[in-house]
Order: structure tokens, then C-alpha cells, then sequence
């Protein structure tokens, strides 16, 4: 399934990039173990409607590295990139972003993932990622649970980071508000505001005491929890969708765990 990438200013001196690769990931022996593509580099202004281009590469070798720091970017601020075919003309804007293509080089099923990396000082942490193309075309709704590193001597701080990208063509920016809640009483601690393309960043201290859930009835998005201090710790962590909570009807689990707390949430 064809995907996007992301970059992302985080704040708080913590930078993050991305590594593509051309390899093919899983393929039949007979089948092309690489896969000629370029990327395209977009973002959109908080106050805007569209996209603009901020770069444009090609593979000199396997592998492409790009860095948040490389593109000027405010705070919360994202840049989406877009895996594209190579004669592709990329424009300097656009109203709807360009699809991405898939990676594939058979039938085979391909994880068309990114290594994406955080850096804070000397210390790192990463995961595989994408921002999947058919979560890009809907707006929806968003639950998380807690998976925050609870420490008593509270010297971890953790931000919450919800990447929001929404690539159909929008006739205004509105404002949409990410919540916290204690799981348990069901009320809410905290909300900050967020626009369409943008990260919603929230600074939580995890308490020992309360399980969190996060959530948006606004949009939908993907949450990444970076936990730091100053000697040297960084970890990040991603959530799975609720759906990932079930083994069979995935999508029906999804849709029964949000009916059941989203009406309850404030």
C-alpha cells in the first residue's frame, strides 16, 4: 500500500529525519531488487490552503537522508514527503497533494516504511514509519491509550507529537482541539489546539497515579510519545491503532472501541 513520510520541528533542541531506501523489501527472487522513484518535499503554512514545494531528490545511491533542520521549519510545523515516479513534473503548488506510488516490484507485499529518527544531544531513538495514503484521504477521529515511561523521580519529560495530514483540497483552515484524559474518571486534563497539516505538540508529565487516553474528535492522526531528560535519555514510541487491539473484525473492534468512549469523553 502506496504511503507518505514525514519531518517534523519538534522544539526543545530534538530533530528529526528520515532514511528512504530504493531496496525492495520483499520481492520473488526473479523481480527488480530495486525500485527507481523520487521523493518530493511539500508543506503548508498554518494559515494556508496550499501546499508548496520545498524540495526535490533523486537516489544517488540506495538510500536518502533527510533532516527537519534542512528546511526551516516553525515549530509544529510539518513537510510531507511523497515517494513519486521519476518523470513525474512536480509543481511548486498544489491545492490536493499528489498520490504516492507504491513500491512494490511483484505481488509480493512490501512495507514501504521509512527509518524515521529523533536526536536530542548525543542520545537518538527510531522506528519504522509511513503516514498511510488512504488515512491522508479521511478526516475521522482519534483514540490512544496511555504507553507513557512513568517515573516517580518525575526527571523524564514526554512530548506527545499527533501528525495530522489531510491531502484533499480544503476551502479553509479550521481549528481542532487534541484532548487528555484520565482512563479512568473519564476527565479531561488538558487540550491544545491543532490545524489541518500541522503536528499538535503537547508537553504531559506522566503521573504515576493515571493512565491516560488521548483523543480528537475532530480528526484523525498518528501519535509518536518522545520521553527525555538531560543525562542522556530519549525514547520513542508509537501507538497502534485500536483497531491493532483485535485479532478478528479489526475494523468493527475500531469502530465499537471509539463508540464506547468517544460519546463519554468531554
Amino acid at each position: 500500500m502506496p504511503d507518505y513520510n514525514f519531518l517534523v520541528n519538534v522544539g526543545d533542541g530534538i530533530e528529526n529525519s528520515i532514511t528512504l531506501s530504493n531496496l525492495v523489501s520483499n520481492r520473488r527472487n526473479t523481480s527488480c531488487a530495486e525500485i527507481k522513484f523520487k521523493v518530493g518535499v511539500y508543506t503548508q503554512e498554518f494559515d494556508s490552503l496550499q501546499w508548496r514545494k520545498l524540495d526535490e531528490l533523486r537516489f544517488n545511491n540506495q538510500n536518502i537522508v533527510l533532516n527537519s533542520s534542512d528546511y526551516n521549519l516553525a515549530i509544529g510545523q510539518i513537510a510531507v514527503i511523497i515517494p513519486c515516479a521519476v518523470d513525474l513534473s512536480l509543481l511548486d503548488e498544489y491545492d490536493e497533494l499528489p498520490s504516492p506510488i507504491s513500491r512494490k516490484s511483484d505481488m509480493s507485499h512490501v512495507g514501504e516504511r521509512a527509518s524515521v529518527y529523533f536526536y536530542k544531544d548525543k542520545s537518538f531513538s527510531s522506528y519504522q514509519g509511513e503516514f498511510p495514503y488512504q488515512m491522508s484521504k479521511v478526516k475521522g477521529t482519534f483514540l490512544a491509550f496511555d504507553p507513557l515511561v512513568h517515573d516517580k523521580r518525575m526527571s523524564i519529560k514526554t512530548k506527545l507529537i499527533f501528525i495530522n495530514i489531510y491531502t484533499n483540497k480544503l476551502l479553509r483552515k479550521e481549528k481542532f482541539s487534541l484532548n487528555v484524559a484520565d482512563s479512568n474518571s473519564k476527565k479531561k486534563i488538558m487540550n491544545s489546539k491543532y490545524v489541518h497539516n500541522s503536528a499538535c505538540i503537547v508537553d504531559i508529565r506522566p503521573n504515576s497515579n493515571t493512565e491516560l487516553c488521548f483523543y480528537s474528535k475532530d480528526t484523525l492522526g498518528i501519535p509518536i510519545f518522545i520521553s527525555y531528560n538531560n543525562l542522556g535519555y530519549l525514547s520513542v514510541e508509537h501507538t497502534h491503532p485500536p483497531a491493532e487491539l483485535f485479532w478478528r473484525n479489526k475494523i468493527k473492534g475500531q469502530q465499537l472501541l471509539k463508540q464506547s468512549w468517544l460519546p463519554d469523553l468531554p
